[in-house]
């Protein structure tokens, strides 16, 4: 049974879920041309602290995870109202 077919049936383990998350998450905070990679141009070329790269880091991953939240909230309380290809383009420019 592949992991679609579980996620239908409902027999998935909410374990494997978190790790999958976690690990498309971190695939995802690798991607080029990420907000993190100005962040970090910026830092060596004000020859920033450790500790205002940490800070930045943190700022950005608490932000970043907090957007998640909120739009996996609204999905859930909305539901398949916001799905749809005449919503498309607005989610397009908010994100922009």
């Amino acid at each position: 049974m592949n992991i679609g077919e579980m996620i239908v049936s409902g027999g998935v383990n909410q374990l494997l879920l978190f790790a999958v998350a976690l690990v498309l998450g971190a695939l995802h905070g690798l991607e080029p041309v990420h907000s993190k990679t100005m962040i970090a141009a910026y830092i060596i070329a004000v020859r920033g602290s450790v500790k205002q790269a940490i800070l930045l880091g943190a700022s950005a991953a608490l932000s970043h995870s907090i957007i998640v939240w909120v739009l996996a909230l609204l999905a859930l309380y909305y539901g398949n109202a916001l799905i749809g290809e005449e919503l498309e383009p607005w989610f397009m420019m908010a994100s922009g």
